[in-house]
C-alpha cells in the first residue's frame, strides 16, 4: 500500500510539474495577459550589419491552435550614426501614426545614442480587425474571416527571410 501511495505521489508531481507551463506576461492597453495557456514561437530575421548598422528584428507569436492571438515584436537598429539613426526614428513614428487610436495595438519608439528601436503588442483577439485592415489593407494580411492566422503569418514572414522556432516551457 505504501509503495502505491508513493508512486501515485511521484506520477502526481511528474503530471503536475511538466504541464506546468508558465509562460509570460505580457501588457496590452494596460491590461496583463497571462500566456500560459497558448503555444509559443520566436521568429528572428537574424542579425545584419552593413554600413556601420546593424540590425536585430526578433518577433513572439502567442496562439491557440491556428488563430494568433498576440504578436509581440522588436525591431532594434544599432548604429554610431546619428543620420541613420533619425532616419529609422522617423520612419517608425510615421507607421506609428498609423495605429494612434487604435486600442490594443501597442506601439513605442525608443531612440538612445545608439539604438532606435520599435516595439509593438498586438493582442488579435480585443483589437478591432475592421480598423486594422483600414489601417493595412487586406492584401497580404494574415486576417482570415477576421481572425488572425497563425500560418498566414509565419508564410508571409519567411518571404522576408524570418525563421521560427517552437518555445517550449
Amino acid at each position: 500500500m505504501k509503495n502505491k501511495i508513493i508512486i501515485i505521489v511521484f506520477l502526481l508531481l511528474l503530471v503536475v510539474g511538466c504541464s506546468s507551463n508558465k509562460g509570460e506576461e505580457i501588457k496590452s492597453n494596460g491590461e496583463t495577459i497571462n500566456t500560459s495557456k497558448m503555444e509559443h514561437k520566436h521568429c528572428t530575421r537574424g542579425t545584419t550589419k552593413q554600413n556601420d548598422m546593424e540590425t536585430n528584428l526578433s518577433y513572439d507569436l502567442y496562439y491557440t491552435g491556428e488563430v494568433l492571438n498576440l504578436l509581440k515584436s522588436e525591431e532594434k537598429i544599432i548604429s554610431a550614426s546619428d543620420e541613420k539613426l533619425t532616419q529609422y526614428e522617423n520612419a517608425y513614428n510615421k507607421i506609428k501614426e498609423k495605429y494612434n487610436g487604435l486600442e490594443y495595438y501597442d506601439f513605442t519608439v525608443t531612440r538612445t545614442d545608439t539604438t532606435v528601436t520599435s516595439s509593438m503588442v498586438i493582442n488579435y483577439d480585443k483589437v478591432d480587425i475592421e480598423r486594422l485592415l483600414e489601417i493595412e489593407g487586406s492584401a497580404d494580411n494574415i486576417i482570415e474571416d477576421g481572425v488572425a492566422k497563425v500560418d498566414k503569418w509565419i508564410t508571409l514572414a519567411k518571404r522576408f527571410g524570418t525563421k521560427c522556432e517552437l518555445v517550449e516551457d
